[in-house]
């Protein structure tokens, strides 16, 4: 056996050197020399260990310094006792490999792996707000108002999860970590089983046994639904207080029978709504095949008992009577809990009194302090400068959650000078817009517009364009602005990004090809960054604009090979947000089209392309939009409409590009929402027939309930536009915010008027407006460019009989 070299380090205070071989990482040791403690072992390549993090079965999680990015890590590092272990260094090496496989914002981010001191390290993202375990000891209980959203998170991370052909097969409190603002990330695939959607067999046991699934204590092949198991057993460890299986044993026979007789989470805490009791239990099925068939069904059900929880809807499974009872008692146990500490601890001050020794010094308790605000932290300038060179940074490596609060940081700390902190600012809405959170975007849009008005207009920090960008990002029309400068580049850039997660991509384009275009001087060479990443949205628009989404195809063997290679540009595709969710949405149309065919059906048409140059007569063009649109191919209307080669006598192709896009967007939407809560109710259907139910799957299948009681495939072309339109009302009434009300209505208002209920659709769109000026704005401009048709004037309103 080869003998292990010697490490020596030196003492900090005498400078002697110490044989610190035998020592674990970031060990207090004293100098043989002079006595002093130092503390050895924390250069581990790039990383110098600042804290101990967490302790896990195979390794230590520390808090480390970057030194090359000058930031926090987490940085895990393989125990002594497994790093000899050739198995345990290539399963640490496979857990590394795997995080890094895929990344989701509810899984933590592995950085980079590496060796020093003969270990094996991975450095990933650091994140602050500890183990849920450590709430769950905490609290007690964690509420359902705040464990099902969490819960949602840790769900969404499991499905990116499957998505890649992983199983976890370790999910526990411990492995689901807390960021600054409460947010779930999914930690530790050192258990991981790689099942490329199918079933796999682990060689070892190592699962924790309150959270661990039947199949595995017996041996079984595993797959996601053992996951699913798991995320259960700790949905009710939280909700409960305490695990569903109080057995620490690893013994098969011991095991096995716990799992059989876990107390329900009804019978455990009857404050727990009926819907919350009902998916847990589900989910902790002894039987692997009586669980979520995936994790969209879980997602769904844990979505639906959230908005009924917070409408007031929920049912407990306890009756009124027996929660006030149960809460009576809580109560009144409380109190006498309280009492008795009180006493006690009066008792047990008057024993210490009594038998102290004269010498001893009684230590009074310090004084209640009162709440101060703390003062306004000081920061250098050196400070500011490396946390904004940082910020962009991260920017430029599309770590825009770190740019955001970087930004963030400096803009919110009121002792920055100007124009600094409005330029963070700035910058963090920007940061926002290209994570593709277009809400985050929009309120830090607010805030940012709001402290730039305060700021007297004399200091000249800002030309008007960018103060007028800022506080138009919320509105519904397109933006315009021209880059000049790097004050043009960055209005142009936002007013680019504003349009495009809009759906506006020909607005969008124009913006970002400004910026692109825009000369920079060598000040504001820092505003090139902004350049190159609309380069990469003008390379997306190209994508979105190419032959692959001109129309939809007419053979089943061609939509398929049409699905595989979106799936290609979804893996290139250079940015977040907006794009990905047009390809998507063409992909659902495809399936749509695929799934018609193979049922002998048929729904496809080619567009017709005019004489370059001929004149476009707008009665053409609205007969041709009809037949598409009857049948409800919109992505083929779109393709069509760009074919034209300018704008038909007495209307705008960009109008109409824009409330076409918006019908497909309008039945997206409704797909989206169908996935998550199928609705059950009659459906007027164009051939008379009614529909008493209808779904949607993940592949964007219509499915409903036939008048013979048979179920059957749909296309939403089947369907009359006032059943669409009763299904949007249905769907709407939650909104997510007054925005997302608006744009909903904007989409189900396009459809009505291309599905020809044109009054109807101008009246809505007129009652809409007389509450919103912004959706007024974008409305006109939008039906300005509208054919007026059928009687009916631009603004709407039906003219007098």
């Amino acid at each position: 056996m080869t003998e292990r070299p010697k490490i020596i380090a030196s003492c900090h205070a005498c400078g002697g050197p110490m044989d610190v071989s035998a020592v674990a990482p970031f060990s207090n040791v004293e100098c043989p020399g002079c006595g002093k403690h130092t503390r050895v072992k924390r250069e581990f390549g790039p990383y110098t260990l600042v804290r101990r993090h967490a302790v896990g079965g195979m390794s230590m999680v520390f808090a480390a310094h970057d030194n090359t990015l000058d930031r926090e890590v987490a940085l895990k590092i393989l125990s002594e006792e497994y790093s000899a272990d050739e198995r345990r260094i290539a399963a640490f090496e496979e857990e590394a490999r795997i995080t890094a496989s895929f990344s989701h914002p509810n899984v933590v981010r592995v950085l980079t792996t590496g060796r020093a001191f003969e270990r094996f390290y991975i450095a990933m993202e650091l994140v602050p707000g500890g183990h849920f375990e450590h709430q769950i000891n905490k609290r007690g209980r964690i509420p359902e108002e705040d464990m099902l959203p969490l819960a949602i998170e840790v769900a969404h991370g499991l499905k990116a999860a499957h998505a890649a052909g992983l199983i976890h097969r370790d999910v526990k409190p411990g492995n689901i970590l807390l960021d600054a603002e409460g947010h779930g990330k999914l930690v530790d695939f050192g258990l991981a089983l790689v099942t490329q959607g199918g079933k796999a067999q682990a060689t070892e046991l190592w699962a924790t046994p309150y959270y661990v699934p039947p199949e595995t204590v017996e041996g079984h092949p595993e797959d996601f639904r053992s996951d699913i198991y798991a995320f259960g057993a700790t949905l009710y460890h939280a909700l409960s207080g305490k695990p569903p299986c109080g057995e620490e044993s690893m013994a098969t026979d011991v095991l096995r029978e716990a799992k059989k007789r876990v107390i329900p989470l009804s019978a455990a805490d009857s404050l727990i709504s009926e819907e919350t009791c009902r998916i847990v239990e589900k989910a902790m099925a002894y039987e692997s095949k009586s669980r979520y068939a995936s994790y969209d069904e879980m997602i769904a059900d844990l979505g639906a008992a959230l908005r009924d929880l917070k409408s007031g809807r929920s049912e407990t499974t306890a009756s009124a009577a027996q929660r006030r009872a149960i809460k009576k008692r809580r109560e009144r146990n409380t109190v006498l809990c309280g009492l008795f500490a009180v006493v006690a601890a009066a008792g047990l001050t008057v024993w210490l009194v009594n038998r102290r020794d004269p010498e001893t010094v009684v230590v009074e308790p310090p004084p209640k302090e009162e709440s101060v605000t703390p003062p306004v932290e000081e920061v250098s300038s050196a400070d500011i400068s490396r946390i904004y060179r940082e910020a962009r940074l991260a920017v430029d490596g599309k770590d825009y959650n770190t740019a955001v609060e970087d930004f963030l940081m400096i803009h919110r700390n009121e002792a920055v000078q100007e124009p600094t902190r409005t330029w963070a600012g700035v910058e963090a809405v920007m940061a926002c817009y290209l994570d593709g959170r277009t809400h985050d975007a929009r309120k830090l849009a607010q805030e940012t517009h709001a402290h730039l008005k305060t700021l007297p207009q004399e200091a000249g920090y800002f030309d008007g364009d960018l103060s007028r960008v800022l506080g138009e990002l919320a509105r519904l029309e397109p933006l315009a602005a021209e880059g000049g400068g790097a004050s043009g580049v960055v209005s142009a850039m936002l007013a680019g990004l504003k349009n495009w997660e809009q759906g506006m991509l020909e607005p969008a384009a124009a913006c970002f090809q400004s910026v692109v275009s825009a000369e920079l001087s060598p000040d504001d060479q820092w505003a090139a960054m902004y350049q190159k990443l609309a380069g990469d949205y003008l390379s997306d628009y190209a994508e979105l604009s190419g032959s692959l989404f001109s129309e939809v195809p007419a053979e089943a063997a061609v939509c398929e090979a049409a699905i595989d290679e979106l799936n290609s540009v979804l893996i290139t595709m250079k940015t977040r947000g907006r794009a990905r969710f047009n390809v998507r949405a063409f992909q659902l149309d495809i399936a749509r089209q695929m799934k018609l065919i193979k049922n002998g059906k048929t729904a496809v048409g080619v567009p017709v392309v005019p004489v370059a140059g001929a004149t476009v007569q707008v009665a053409d063009v609205m007969e041709k939009l009809a037949e598409l649109s009857g049948t409800c191919r919109f992505h083929e209307a779109v393709a069509y409409l760009k074919t034209l080669p300018g704008d038909p006598e007495g209307a705008r192709l960009d109008a109409l590009i824009i409330v076409t896009q918006s019908s497909a967007v309008f039945l997206a939407d409704i797909e989206q929402d169908l996935a998550k809560e199928p609705v059950t109710e009659d459906m007027l259907l164009k051939s008379g027939d009614m529909v008493s139910s209808i779904s949607v799957d993940g592949s964007g299948v219509v499915t409903g309930m036939s008048p013979d009681g048979q179920s059957k495939s749909y296309s939403w072309g089947d369907f009359s536009p006032d059943a669409l339109i009763n299904l949007h009302r249905l769907f709407v009434k939650n909104p997510k915010s007054e925005l997302d009300r608006l744009r909903r209505h904007e989409c189900a208002i396009s459809f009505d008027w291309l599905a020809g209920n044109r009054e109807r659709a101008l009246g809505a769109a007129s009652v809409l407006a007389e509450g919103s000026e912004s959706f007024k704005k974008r409305w006109d401009w939008i039906v300005s460019g509208l054919p007026q048709l059928e009687g009916l004037n631009p603004s709407g309103i039906p003219f007098p009989e």
